[in-house]
């Protein structure tokens, strides 16, 4: 009987995400440990009547529905504002599942926000969570942590939000054009490999479960100047990229595979540092202009080629490694005999 009842209590719990992450509005987050709690009593009945035995169903309910009040409290909790902490004091929210709610407030109002537990939070969210759900502080700058779009407030480093009416919209906090200067303001679209803004063209896509996710970026823009190879970030509101790569654990080289230290490198690192030397060689007049364009062709076909002998998981296998390897090898050694042969 007790794993019987234990079992209901599970049920209940596996059916309360799904109504907890229905919430379209501040005010649903606020009660949302008060519907929580009754859902998982209501489920919790139900799945101990059913899994009890014929004798025991009227005992598995009761027993199942406490069980489910209980798990729902917790899963699905929240809690009233008090005093300012107010939905209409809040910037928004952020879902159980990390994703940001915006909410319809004016600049001069607005004074703090909902964490994922439901916790108000004084001030701006300046930073995200991460895919274990922790807390990821990525801004101390207040003026930058994020954005007005059309009229709601966005962090710098969220993918998108949650519109009032429940509609998912993908922005970035403002986007650089063909000259390499920041346009601010809250823009959708994506970087090709050589820097070019690609307005409304998606930058991720849909997971099974339809949280959002972004795609690496082919480069980045360190101040006007295109920086290429695949990096993870976002721009903040004022156009400085900040970068997450340290939260992520690349092993694309094998460490001391190369006795002149390249081996200290990932292939992503290696990429930029050639796109680098290519630019410095270009501006210099060291590299001619063929030189320079043939170089950085090259790389562009290694790239590319790497990203189609990456799996799903966006690693690289050991025979995808030791071809991307050779050819950046190559393409190095190539560089450094053009600028040697300048006059």
């Amino acid at each position: 009987m007790r794993i019987q009842v234990l079992v209901a209590g599970v049920c209940a719990a596996a059916f309360i995400p799904a109504v907890a992450l229905a919430q379209q509005t501040c005010e649903q987050r606020q009660n949302n440990r008060v519907a929580g709690t009754i859902v998982g009593a209501g489920v919790g009945a139900v799945a101990g009547g059913a899994v009890a035995g014929r004798d025991d169903r009227g005992k598995g309910a009761v027993i199942g529905g406490v069980a489910g009040a209980l798990i729902g409290n917790q899963v699905a909790k929240g809690q009233a504002a008090k005093g300012r902490e107010d939905c209409a004091r809040a910037y928004g929210f952020y879902d159980n599942q990390g994703s940001w709610h915006a909410n319809a407030v004016s600049r001069g109002e607005a004074s703090g926000y909902f964490d994922r537990n439901g916790e108000w939070v004084d001030g701006a969210p300046r930073g995200h969570y991460g895919a274990d759900g922790s807390w990821m502080q990525t801004s101390t700058d207040a003026g930058a942590s994020g954005y007005y779009a059309n009229g709601l407030w966005v962090p710098a480093s969220a993918a998108g939000y949650y519109a009032q009416d429940g509609r998912w919209m993908e922005v970035t906090s403002g986007h650089y054009d063909s000259s390499g200067r920041w346009i601010a303001g809250a823009a959708t679209g994506r970087y090709d490999a050589d820097g070019r803004w690609m307005p409304g063209q998606a930058a991720g896509r849909r997971a099974a479960d339809g949280t959002w996710i972004s795609d690496p970026q082919p480069g980045y823009y360190d101040n006007g100047r295109w920086v290429r190879g695949e990096t993870v970030g976002y721009y903040d509101a004022r156009g400085s990229w900040v970068s997450t790569d340290a939260q992520r654990s690349r092993a694309d080289y094998v460490n001391g595979q190369y006795p002149d230290g390249r081996g200290m490198l990932s292939i992503d690192d290696r990429q930029a540092q050639l796109a680098e030397r290519i630019n410095r060689g270009a501006s210099s007049g060291r590299l001619s202009r063929a030189e320079a364009g043939q170089a950085t062709r090259t790389l562009a076909a290694i790239e590319r080629q790497e990203r189609s002998l990456r799996n799903r998981q966006g690693n690289l296998g050991p025979k995808g490694r030791a071809i991307i390897t050779a050819r950046l090898d190559r393409l190095s050694d190539s560089v450094s005999g053009d600028i040697r042969d300048d006059r």
